[in-house]
């Protein structure tokens, strides 16, 4: 994985540091937004992850809440799809 957020970290090594990281953007929400991810990433990186992202649906009211997208499982995808922890 050639990237990751800038701004919260340099050393990205594990699934639990760019957990922390999107957690820092969004202030500890489960989403993130199209303006968050412009805000913290190049063009370049925020581009890739709004194409690999899914729309975020509120577990609660199963509402899909409007310019958010689903980080968790976007990072579960990558990290699977590595076969480890870490993030290449």
């Amino acid at each position: 994985m050639a990237f990751m957020i800038s701004k919260e970290t340099e050393n990205v090594q594990s699934f639990e540091d760019v957990e922390n990281a999107f957690k820092t953007i969004t202030s500890e929400r489960e989403y993130i937004t199209k303006e968050e991810l412009y805000a913290n990433l190049t063009r370049n990186m925020a581009d890739y992850c709004l194409g690999k992202m899914n729309g975020y649906t509120d577990s609660k009211t199963g509402q899909e809440i409007i310019e958010a997208y689903d980080y968790m499982e976007f990072m579960q995808t990558l990290f699977q799809m590595n076969g480890n922890s870490s993030p290449k």
